[in-house]
């Protein structure tokens, strides 16, 4: 996702999910594919280097579960200062778990 209005229409959904370290907004598509957004703010991360690490996993572990998805637009934002210094296979973990449970919660099947 791309234009802030994209992300705006998944904000004004309200359908989230909150993990220890992430929380996953979801909104139904159109488009027959899972779409990724994130929101990596500058409080959590202060150094740049961080919020690209951070976004670089986010968006691998999506591109693993990517074809698995239905049909959302999902905006991903780690919430927890734990998130930077937690073990990578937890966030990985995490994140995933965050990412399915969105997926039971606000997928238009459900």
């Amino acid at each position: 996702m791309l234009k802030a209005a994209e992300y705006e229409a998944v904000f004004a959904h309200r359908c989230a999910v909150r993990t220890a370290y992430f929380q996953v907004m979801a909104k139904p598509n159109e488009l027959g594919q899972a779409r990724l957004g994130m929101v990596v703010s500058k409080r959590l991360f202060p150094h740049a280097v961080d919020r690209n690490r951070a976004r670089r996993r986010i968006r691998e572990a999506f591109r693993q579960l990517a074809s698995g998805l239905p049909a959302l637009d999902l905006v991903v934002r780690p919430h927890a200062v734990g998130a930077k210094n937690a073990p990578r296979l937890e966030q990985v973990q995490d994140l995933r778990n965050a990412l399915e449970l969105a997926v039971r919660k606000c997928s238009p099947a459900c």
